[in-house]
């Protein structure tokens, strides 16, 4: 046996076991449920023309930037993840900021920031605001971006401070930030 048919094996292995390691997780804990997504290869997933802001901002190419970073570690006080991870609102400003659109750096700061909307005229792009981990003190302590709105149930994207999935995807429904929901704004111009 030659050294090339010598390594073909060991390649196939290889292979194998990136593909493996390469399949979404997602998990369910107590009435929550947690999913992590592979991360999106087009700006829209409808068919169709992009969903456009009165001002012309593409929120779906907006919603795929910030899908983009699904997976990336929570890390106090950062609004980079090439310094090792985001926070929530580092998310959120990391994102906007991508497409020139002006945020407010903390949570807090969102409870003063854009436009109020009900749950019911909640829209993809519109950010979500919750209190921290005291579901008792009603000031912002959490964001996320709301990805769908099904008049049922609102899907939101954010920087979780779980050290195992950090930016992750949740809903609305789930006990957990259902009881920590404070209000929605619209940010997009």
């Amino acid at each position: 046996m030659t050294l090339r048919t010598q390594r073909f094996p060991v390649i196939i292995s290889l292979l194998l076991l990136l593909l493996i390691n390469a399949c979404t997780a997602s998990r369910k804990s107590g009435s929550s449920t947690t999913t992590t997504s592979p991360k999106p290869t087009t700006p829209s997933n409808t068919p169709g023309k992009p969903m456009l802001s009165p001002s012309g901002i593409n929120i779906d190419g907006l919603l795929w930037y910030a899908k983009k970073q699904l997976g990336t570690p929570y890390l106090y006080g950062s609004a980079d993840p090439a310094k090792g991870g985001l926070d929530c609102s580092g998310f959120l400003y990391y994102v906007f900021n991508h497409f020139k659109i002006k945020v407010p750096r903390t949570s807090k700061d969102y409870m003063s920031y854009g436009k109020p909307v009900s749950r019911s005229e909640a829209q993809k792009g519109d950010v979500i605001i919750f209190t921290g981990s005291d579901a008792t003190v009603k000031t912002g302590g959490h964001v996320g971006l709301i990805l769908e709105n099904t008049g049922n149930d609102i899907t939101f994207i954010h920087g979780s401070s779980s050290k195992k999935y950090g930016v992750m995807i949740n809903k609305l429904s789930d006990a957990y930030y259902n009881q920590r929901f404070l209000k929605i704004v619209r940010v997009i111009p």
